[in-house]
């Protein structure tokens, strides 16, 4: 595995700080409000690609940040831990309000499930959530023999503590063609994987409810994460306002499948409902 993370990282460029060149944060607009927009698993700011100009062209200042390891080499991997993506959603958040009276967060996947325990915990201090397919559970449907979770709990006993493993699957995207890995960050520590399945657990333990309106946003399949899971909770959420969308041609890489004209235009309308407006 370590000779197959060695070729790969020949394969990509980074910055002289190591990051992956496809991964660095970026901004979009001038708009008075602002959008947050945190990415998931294996992956960066670069999956909002199409998504975040277009908000700007509505009128937000958009902001898509990358989660500290992401992007980075394996050893920086090695040292993240939940706070420091909680603590740079958390300041990116408060740099936003310096000049943007509202801002929403707008997460995806693994992101999703940061900024849903966040909310659910009172301390994601932003005017409003909206998720794409929010990693609350890991479906099952490309696992052979065994649930996810099983063979979770088995390799956490197994496999080393230093070993690195690869991402064997491609982007769950049922519009568009999936991405090569040389677009992707599909190598991750054993420890990256004992972070997310601690922050499902924390999901788990907390009751359905957020002080934000929340937007969720599932695909019409996904076989990354599950969607059932995801549709309890909403239906047992107590917010101030919810919504549910279905995008029925869409997989798990939300922001890359959807219809980026007619989801834009959907989020504006919600968006301003909340009195986020462009």
């Amino acid at each position: 595995m370590n000779a197959r993370y060695d070729k790969w990282n020949e394969s990509v460029e980074r910055t002289p700080e190591g990051v992956l060149t496809f991964s660095q944060a970026k901004t979009y607009g001038e708009g008075q409000n602002a959008i947050l927009l945190v990415h998931g698993f294996g992956d960066g700011p670069h999956v909002w690609k199409n998504l975040a100009p277009a908000l700007a062209e509505k009128g937000y200042y958009v902001s898509a940040i990358r989660l500290p390891g992401w992007g980075e080499p394996i050893e920086a991997k090695r040292t993240v831990q939940i706070e420091a993506w909680e603590n740079s959603i958390l300041q990116e958040i408060e740099r936003l309000r310096e000049n943007h009276p509202q801002v929403a967060v707008m997460a995806h996947s693994m992101g999703g499930c940061i900024t849903t325990v966040m909310a659910q915990a009172g301390i994601l201090n932003a005017d409003a959530l909206v998720l794409y397919a929010p990693m609350l559970e890991v479906s099952s449907a490309r696992s052979p023999l065994f649930k996810t979770r099983t063979w979770y709990k088995i390799g956490s006993k197994v496999l080393p503590d230093n070993m690195i493993i690869e991402s064997v699957f491609p982007d769950h995207a049922r519009v568009n063609e999936p991405r090569p890995k040389t677009e992707r960050d599909p190598f991750s520590p054993k420890q990256i994987y004992n972070l997310l399945y601690a922050e499902m657990d924390r999901f788990e333990d907390q009751p359905a409810q957020s002080p934000l309106p929340v937007r969720l946003v599932l695909p019409g399949e996904d076989r990354v994460v599950s969607n059932e899971r995801s549709e309890r909770w909403f239906q047992n959420l107590e917010a101030p306002e919810k919504c549910l969308v279905i995008d029925e041609p869409a997989g798990h890489v939300l922001p890359l499948d959807v219809d980026v004209l007619a989801e834009s235009d959907r989020l504006v309308v919600w968006l301003s409902k909340q009195g986020i407006t462009p």
